[in-house]
Protein backbone atom coordinates (compact mmCIF):
# COMPACT_ATOMS: atom_id res chain seq x y z
CA UNK A 1 0.00 0.00 0.00
CA UNK A 2 0.69 3.36 -0.50
CA UNK A 3 0.82 5.87 2.12
CA UNK A 4 0.81 9.01 0.72
CA UNK A 5 0.50 10.46 -2.50
CA UNK A 6 1.05 14.51 -3.19
CA UNK A 7 -0.32 16.02 -6.18
CA UNK A 8 1.05 18.67 -7.33
CA UNK A 9 4.51 17.85 -5.85
CA UNK A 10 6.05 20.07 -9.20
CA UNK A 11 5.09 23.27 -7.83
CA UNK A 12 6.73 25.54 -5.33
CA UNK A 13 4.98 24.42 -2.15
CA UNK A 14 4.95 21.12 -3.25
CA UNK A 15 8.65 20.58 -3.70
CA UNK A 16 9.23 22.61 -0.32
CA UNK A 17 6.50 19.36 0.93
CA UNK A 18 9.03 16.90 -0.69
CA UNK A 19 11.74 17.60 0.51
CA UNK A 20 10.48 18.20 4.12
CA UNK A 21 8.98 14.38 4.02
CA UNK A 22 11.59 13.26 2.99
CA UNK A 23 14.01 14.90 5.45
CA UNK A 24 11.99 13.36 8.15
CA UNK A 25 11.83 9.88 7.14
CA UNK A 26 8.24 9.72 4.82
CA UNK A 27 8.32 8.63 1.47
CA UNK A 28 5.59 10.13 -0.56
CA UNK A 29 4.73 9.25 -4.04
CA UNK A 30 4.90 12.71 -5.85
CA UNK A 31 2.19 13.03 -8.45
CA UNK A 32 1.34 15.65 -11.18
CA UNK A 33 0.19 16.56 -14.89
CA UNK A 34 3.68 16.46 -16.28
CA UNK A 35 7.37 15.29 -16.72
CA UNK A 36 8.66 17.54 -13.87
CA UNK A 37 7.43 15.24 -11.38
CA UNK A 38 9.57 12.76 -12.62
CA UNK A 39 12.89 15.16 -12.52
CA UNK A 40 11.63 15.85 -8.55
CA UNK A 41 11.16 12.25 -8.23
CA UNK A 42 14.39 11.44 -9.23
CA UNK A 43 16.39 13.78 -7.38
CA UNK A 44 14.86 12.55 -4.09
CA UNK A 45 14.97 9.03 -5.00
CA UNK A 46 10.61 8.81 -4.67
CA UNK A 47 8.33 6.62 -7.01
CA UNK A 48 6.37 9.76 -9.26
CA UNK A 49 2.59 9.34 -10.87
CA UNK A 50 1.94 11.35 -13.87
CA UNK A 51 -1.65 11.90 -14.58
CA UNK A 52 -3.78 14.90 -15.22
CA UNK A 53 -7.64 15.05 -14.12
CA UNK A 54 -9.52 14.49 -17.18
CA UNK A 55 -10.11 11.27 -16.78
CA UNK A 56 -11.91 10.20 -13.82
CA UNK A 57 -11.18 6.54 -13.50
CA UNK A 58 -7.32 7.32 -14.38
CA UNK A 59 -7.54 9.36 -11.29
CA UNK A 60 -9.48 6.17 -9.05
CA UNK A 61 -6.39 3.99 -11.01
CA UNK A 62 -4.04 5.95 -9.59
CA UNK A 63 -5.57 6.70 -6.02
CA UNK A 64 -6.06 2.49 -5.82
CA UNK A 65 -4.23 1.64 -2.30
CA UNK A 66 -3.16 4.79 -1.50
CA UNK A 67 -4.05 6.12 1.96
CA UNK A 68 -3.43 10.00 2.30
CA UNK A 69 -3.71 12.14 -0.66
CA UNK A 70 -2.13 15.50 -0.60
CA UNK A 71 -3.79 17.84 -2.78
CA UNK A 72 -1.32 20.82 -3.32
CA UNK A 73 -2.10 21.30 -6.66
CA UNK A 74 -4.01 25.10 -6.10
CA UNK A 75 -7.16 26.12 -8.46
CA UNK A 76 -8.98 23.81 -5.57
CA UNK A 77 -12.64 25.05 -7.37
CA UNK A 78 -11.35 22.58 -9.94
CA UNK A 79 -8.92 20.07 -8.65
CA UNK A 80 -10.90 19.46 -5.29
CA UNK A 81 -14.16 17.77 -6.69
CA UNK A 82 -12.40 15.57 -9.33
CA UNK A 83 -9.67 14.50 -6.81
CA UNK A 84 -12.09 13.77 -3.86
CA UNK A 85 -14.50 11.67 -6.00
CA UNK A 86 -11.58 9.62 -6.65
CA UNK A 87 -10.99 9.53 -2.65
CA UNK A 88 -14.37 8.54 -1.81
CA UNK A 89 -14.05 5.77 -4.83
CA UNK A 90 -11.09 4.43 -3.41
CA UNK A 91 -11.19 4.81 0.09
CA UNK A 92 -8.19 7.52 0.67
CA UNK A 93 -7.73 10.30 3.06
CA UNK A 94 -7.97 13.37 1.55
CA UNK A 95 -5.95 17.05 2.67
CA UNK A 96 -5.76 20.05 1.01
CA UNK A 97 -4.09 23.25 1.06
CA UNK A 98 -7.75 25.37 0.13
CA UNK A 99 -7.44 28.88 2.51
CA UNK A 100 -10.70 30.57 1.16
CA UNK A 101 -14.53 30.28 1.55
CA UNK A 102 -15.69 29.49 -1.23
CA UNK A 103 -12.64 26.60 -1.45
CA UNK A 104 -13.43 24.94 2.50
CA UNK A 105 -17.18 25.23 2.05
CA UNK A 106 -17.40 23.07 -1.39
CA UNK A 107 -15.14 20.54 0.59
CA UNK A 108 -18.05 20.34 3.09
CA UNK A 109 -20.46 19.43 0.39
CA UNK A 110 -19.02 15.79 0.60
CA UNK A 111 -19.19 15.52 4.04
CA UNK A 112 -21.55 12.91 4.09
CA UNK A 113 -20.69 11.05 1.68
CA UNK A 114 -17.09 11.06 3.43
CA UNK A 115 -18.57 9.57 6.36
CA UNK A 116 -20.40 6.61 4.43
CA UNK A 117 -17.03 5.66 2.69
CA UNK A 118 -14.94 6.16 6.24
CA UNK A 119 -12.52 8.06 5.00
CA UNK A 120 -11.62 11.72 6.27
CA UNK A 121 -11.28 15.06 4.11
CA UNK A 122 -9.48 18.26 5.40
CA UNK A 123 -9.00 21.49 3.39
CA UNK A 124 -7.03 24.46 4.83
CA UNK A 125 -3.98 22.40 6.38
CA UNK A 126 -1.82 25.19 5.53
CA UNK A 127 -0.83 27.80 7.57
CA UNK A 128 -3.72 30.34 6.09
CA UNK A 129 -6.26 28.30 8.05
CA UNK A 130 -4.27 25.99 10.23
CA UNK A 131 -3.08 27.66 12.91
CA UNK A 132 -5.83 30.29 12.75
CA UNK A 133 -8.36 27.19 13.40
CA UNK A 134 -6.41 25.80 16.06
CA UNK A 135 -5.96 28.76 17.87
CA UNK A 136 -9.97 29.25 17.66
CA UNK A 137 -10.78 25.94 18.87
CA UNK A 138 -8.46 26.85 22.08
CA UNK A 139 -10.08 30.05 22.66
CA UNK A 140 -13.90 28.60 22.25
CA UNK A 141 -12.95 26.05 24.52
CA UNK A 142 -11.54 28.44 27.11
CA UNK A 143 -14.74 30.51 26.90
CA UNK A 144 -17.68 28.32 25.76
CA UNK A 145 -20.63 30.47 25.80
CA UNK A 146 -18.32 32.74 23.50
CA UNK A 147 -20.41 34.60 20.56
CA UNK A 148 -17.94 36.63 18.71
CA UNK A 149 -14.38 35.29 17.55
CA UNK A 150 -11.94 37.54 15.92
CA UNK A 151 -9.18 36.24 14.03
CA UNK A 152 -5.80 37.92 13.00
CA UNK A 153 -2.62 37.22 10.76
CA UNK A 154 0.67 38.81 9.38
CA UNK A 155 3.73 37.37 8.13
CA UNK A 156 7.39 38.66 7.52
CA UNK A 157 8.88 36.77 4.17
CA UNK A 158 8.05 36.15 0.50
CA UNK A 159 5.05 35.14 -1.31
CA UNK A 160 4.93 32.67 -4.22
CA UNK A 161 3.71 33.61 -7.76
CA UNK A 162 0.55 31.29 -7.55
CA UNK A 163 -0.45 32.84 -4.47
CA UNK A 164 0.23 36.43 -5.70
CA UNK A 165 -1.44 35.42 -9.01
CA UNK A 166 -4.76 33.99 -7.09
CA UNK A 167 -4.96 36.90 -4.55
CA UNK A 168 -4.54 40.00 -6.95
CA UNK A 169 -7.35 38.51 -9.59
CA UNK A 170 -9.93 39.18 -7.10
CA UNK A 171 -8.19 41.39 -4.85
CA UNK A 172 -10.95 44.27 -5.29
CA UNK A 173 -14.22 41.82 -4.82
CA UNK A 174 -16.58 41.50 -2.30
CA UNK A 175 -15.92 38.44 0.29
CA UNK A 176 -17.95 37.61 3.50
CA UNK A 177 -18.51 38.01 7.02
CA UNK A 178 -20.02 35.44 9.34
CA UNK A 179 -22.77 37.30 11.36
CA UNK A 180 -25.62 35.43 13.42
CA UNK A 181 -23.86 31.92 12.17
CA UNK A 182 -24.30 33.05 8.51
CA UNK A 183 -22.39 34.16 5.41
CA UNK A 184 -22.85 37.90 4.48
CA UNK A 185 -21.66 39.98 2.02
CA UNK A 186 -18.31 42.05 2.91
CA UNK A 187 -15.70 44.22 1.51
CA UNK A 188 -11.93 43.95 1.47
CA UNK A 189 -10.39 46.27 3.72
CA UNK A 190 -13.68 47.79 4.73
CA UNK A 191 -12.57 47.83 8.73
CA UNK A 192 -8.97 48.13 10.39
CA UNK A 193 -7.75 46.45 13.26
CA UNK A 194 -4.38 47.12 15.22
CA UNK A 195 -3.25 44.03 17.37
CA UNK A 196 0.12 42.54 18.88
CA UNK A 197 1.31 38.95 18.94
CA UNK A 198 4.58 38.34 19.62
CA UNK A 199 6.12 41.80 21.20
CA UNK A 200 5.52 43.27 17.30
CA UNK A 201 2.50 45.48 16.97
CA UNK A 202 0.82 45.11 13.17
CA UNK A 203 -1.81 47.03 11.45
CA UNK A 204 -4.74 44.60 9.63
CA UNK A 205 -7.36 45.18 7.62
CA UNK A 206 -10.56 43.23 6.81
CA UNK A 207 -9.71 39.94 4.96
CA UNK A 208 -13.58 38.52 3.58
CA UNK A 209 -12.14 35.91 1.80
CA UNK A 210 -10.29 33.82 4.27
CA UNK A 211 -11.30 29.71 4.67
CA UNK A 212 -11.87 30.51 8.61
CA UNK A 213 -14.64 32.20 8.02
CA UNK A 214 -15.94 28.91 7.08
CA UNK A 215 -13.78 26.78 8.60
CA UNK A 216 -14.04 28.48 12.03
CA UNK A 217 -17.86 28.41 12.18
CA UNK A 218 -17.88 24.88 11.46
CA UNK A 219 -15.17 23.59 14.35
CA UNK A 220 -16.08 26.31 17.19
CA UNK A 221 -19.78 27.03 16.16
CA UNK A 222 -19.31 30.56 17.27
CA UNK A 223 -21.99 32.67 15.05
CA UNK A 224 -20.11 35.95 14.70
CA UNK A 225 -16.48 35.27 12.67
CA UNK A 226 -14.41 38.19 11.43
CA UNK A 227 -11.19 38.20 9.96
CA UNK A 228 -8.28 40.45 9.43
CA UNK A 229 -4.98 40.12 7.40
CA UNK A 230 -1.58 42.52 7.96
CA UNK A 231 -1.25 43.40 3.67
CA UNK A 232 1.60 45.68 2.27
CA UNK A 233 -0.27 49.50 1.74
CA UNK A 234 -0.32 48.69 -1.67
CA UNK A 235 -2.14 45.61 -1.64
CA UNK A 236 -4.61 47.67 0.22
CA UNK A 237 -4.90 50.29 -1.74
CA UNK A 238 -5.80 47.89 -4.62
CA UNK A 239 -8.70 45.61 -2.21
CA UNK A 240 -9.75 49.06 -2.07
CA UNK A 241 -10.23 49.42 -5.29
CA UNK A 242 -7.02 51.62 -6.51
CA UNK A 243 -3.97 51.51 -8.15
CA UNK A 244 -6.02 48.55 -10.03
CA UNK A 245 -3.84 49.49 -13.31
CA UNK A 246 -0.72 47.84 -11.36
CA UNK A 247 -2.63 44.92 -10.68
CA UNK A 248 -3.03 44.13 -14.46
CA UNK A 249 0.22 45.38 -14.96
CA UNK A 250 1.96 42.35 -12.72
CA UNK A 251 -0.84 39.76 -13.85
CA UNK A 252 -0.28 40.32 -17.45
CA UNK A 253 3.35 41.05 -17.71
CA UNK A 254 5.72 41.53 -14.79
CA UNK A 255 4.46 37.88 -12.72
CA UNK A 256 7.18 35.42 -14.37
CA UNK A 257 9.39 38.09 -13.48
CA UNK A 258 9.32 37.46 -9.93
CA UNK A 259 10.81 35.13 -7.97
CA UNK A 260 8.99 32.04 -7.21
CA UNK A 261 8.39 31.77 -3.87
CA UNK A 262 10.52 32.82 -0.79
CA UNK A 263 13.92 33.16 -0.66
CA UNK A 264 16.22 30.24 1.40
CA UNK A 265 16.62 33.61 3.65
CA UNK A 266 13.47 33.63 3.85
CA UNK A 267 12.32 30.70 4.78
CA UNK A 268 14.88 30.27 7.25
CA UNK A 269 14.03 33.88 9.24
CA UNK A 270 11.01 34.88 8.03
CA UNK A 271 7.64 34.74 10.69
CA UNK A 272 4.43 34.57 11.11
CA UNK A 273 1.55 35.90 13.92
CA UNK A 274 -1.43 34.35 14.55
CA UNK A 275 -4.39 35.61 16.99
CA UNK A 276 -7.28 34.28 18.12
CA UNK A 277 -10.01 36.36 20.07
CA UNK A 278 -13.37 35.07 21.33
CA UNK A 279 -15.96 37.04 23.33
CA UNK A 280 -18.92 36.42 25.05
CA UNK A 281 -19.97 40.43 25.17
CA UNK A 282 -18.50 40.68 29.02
CA UNK A 283 -15.01 38.52 28.67
CA UNK A 284 -11.95 37.92 26.34
CA UNK A 285 -9.97 34.91 25.58
CA UNK A 286 -7.17 35.64 23.56
CA UNK A 287 -5.07 32.69 21.94
CA UNK A 288 -1.73 34.23 20.12
CA UNK A 289 1.17 32.43 18.16
CA UNK A 290 4.29 32.73 16.42
CA UNK A 291 5.67 30.39 14.02
CA UNK A 292 7.90 30.15 11.00
CA UNK A 293 7.99 31.44 7.58
CA UNK A 294 4.32 31.01 6.05
CA UNK A 295 5.34 28.42 3.27
CA UNK A 296 7.52 26.82 5.83
CA UNK A 297 4.67 26.79 8.11
CA UNK A 298 2.56 25.24 5.51
CA UNK A 299 5.22 22.13 5.13
CA UNK A 300 4.78 21.63 8.51
CA UNK A 301 1.29 21.61 9.33
CA UNK A 302 1.07 19.29 5.97
CA UNK A 303 3.66 17.03 7.76
CA UNK A 304 2.10 16.58 11.12
CA UNK A 305 -1.34 16.22 9.79
CA UNK A 306 -0.28 13.56 7.30
CA UNK A 307 1.87 11.54 10.58
CA UNK A 308 -1.63 11.86 12.61
CA UNK A 309 -3.16 10.76 9.58
CA UNK A 310 -1.27 7.61 8.98
CA UNK A 311 -1.16 7.01 12.73
CA UNK A 312 -4.73 6.80 12.80
CA UNK A 313 -5.04 9.71 14.20
CA UNK A 314 -8.49 10.77 12.09
CA UNK A 315 -12.33 10.76 12.27
CA UNK A 316 -14.22 10.29 9.40
CA UNK A 317 -16.55 13.43 7.03
CA UNK A 318 -15.59 16.54 6.81
CA UNK A 319 -12.51 18.22 9.53
CA UNK A 320 -10.49 21.26 9.90
CA UNK A 321 -7.31 20.92 11.65
CA UNK A 322 -8.78 22.22 15.37
CA UNK A 323 -9.64 18.50 15.26
CA UNK A 324 -5.95 17.97 16.23
CA UNK A 325 -6.15 20.80 18.67
CA UNK A 326 -2.81 22.29 20.28
CA UNK A 327 -0.66 19.18 20.09
CA UNK A 328 -0.38 18.79 16.23
CA UNK A 329 1.51 22.31 16.55
CA UNK A 330 3.70 21.31 19.68
CA UNK A 331 5.83 19.46 17.94
CA UNK A 332 6.81 21.80 15.61
CA UNK A 333 9.90 24.16 15.21
CA UNK A 334 9.98 27.48 15.62
CA UNK A 335 6.14 27.71 17.08
CA UNK A 336 5.86 29.29 20.27
CA UNK A 337 2.74 30.49 22.33
CA UNK A 338 2.11 34.13 22.92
Amino acid sequence: MTEILIYGSAGYTGRLCAEEFVSSGLRPVLGGRDGAVHALAARLDLKAAVFDLSDPREIERQLKGVRLLLNLSGQFLTTQKLLIEACLASGTHYVDLAGEVEDTSNAFAFDERARRANIMIMPGAGFNVAPSDIAAGIAKNRLPDANELVIALATDGGVSRGTLKGMLSHIEHAGHRRVDGVLVAARPAETELDFQVGGRRFRAVYDPWLGDLFTAGVSTGIPNISTYSAFPWLAVAMMKGRLLWLRDLILNHLLPLLPEGSSARQLRHGRTYVLAVASNGRVEERVALTGPEAYRFTVLCLREIARAVLSGKWSPGFQTPALYGRELLEGMEDVTWD
